[in-house]
């Protein structure tokens, strides 16, 4: 979605400004939360839109009054506020695979003391819905809500795992396979061919192709009508994942995406139906 830049004078909205369009940057000012930065300054935000200050303020101002941003009353800065939380509070309760994965992935995190992510396909990002830090030293623990392009993350070729290499090209074909690391897969053939690999054996490594000393294990989740919906994940560093740990850790993976693939009624086709 792209924005126009503000033109409108310091003394109030202009007729266009109502309606569709007055949503759309106020939309654009929420969209702006989206980086790492906790709080932000509306004239970095109305820099980096095209807004006059002006306009960005009246927007700030009502995107607070409506609990959606939160005014740092000590240096005037923004984050955004309980309303959010609220709706994305409601967007997880509606999610039968969040609140079955919970218990599933709090348990393999304890028991393999690694870090676990619970990811859904959005895009062409495996984005973490849940995370779980593990209990061993040393954790490198992703985000909640993080997004990693599919091509170099290993939630992300678990939640390609069922698609041919006609169907990977066809999603891919407009991916840019940027590099994160010297590891990551930069080209669309060579990550189809790797994705051959990832279907015969049932589950996805990410080999620092995301974060330079990370490994990271992967299996697919299914729904009642055997369709991926979302990826269990296990990471940790390099030195405590070697290859013989990697294959435990897969294996540990797979049942516990298993399991909730069980619990969302995958194998029940005919008795959940359409």
């Amino acid at each position: 979605m792209s924005y126009a830049t503000d033109t409108s004078p310091d003394d109030g909205p202009t007729p266009r400004e109502s309606g569709t369009q007055a949503l759309d940057r106020a939309l654009s000012v929420l969209l702006a939360f989206r980086g790492t930065d906790a709080e932000r300054k509306v004239s970095d935000v109305s820099r980096e839109l095209g807004l006059h200050k002006s306009t960005a303020s009246r927007l700030f101002r009502a995107l607070a009054d409506a609990g959606f941003l939160h005014r740092n009353e000590d240096n005037g800065n923004y984050r955004l506020g309980v309303t959010v939380f609220e709706l994305g509070a409601r967007y997880l309760a509606g999610l039968d695979l969040h609140t079955l994965a919970r218990p599933l992935v709090h348990r393999l995190a304890e028991e393999e003391g690694e870090s676990v992510n619970l990811s859904v396909l959005e895009d062409l990002d495996a984005i973490s819905i849940h995370v779980v830090q593990g209990t061993r030293n040393l954790q490198l623990v992703s985000r909640l809500g993080r997004r990693i392009p599919l091509w170099c993350s290993a939630a992300g070729k678990a939640l390609l795992i069922d698609q041919d290499d006609a169907a990977l090209r066809a999603t891919l074909a407009d991916a840019p396979f940027t590099a994160l690391t010297a590891h990551t897969i930069t080209d669309l053939d060579t990550f189809v061919s790797r994705m051959a690999t990832v279907r015969k054996q049932g589950w996805a490594l990410n080999d620092q192709e995301s974060e330079e000393g990370l490994r990271v294990v992967a299996a697919p989740v299914r729904d009642r009508h055997g369709r991926v919906t979302g990826a269990v994940s296990v990471s940790g560093p390099i030195f405590r994942l070697d290859e013989e740990r990697v294959t435990q850790l897969a294996a540990a993976a797979r049942r516990t995406a298993d399991e909730l693939s069980r619990q969302l009624g995958y194998g029940f086709g005919d008795v959940w139906g359409d």
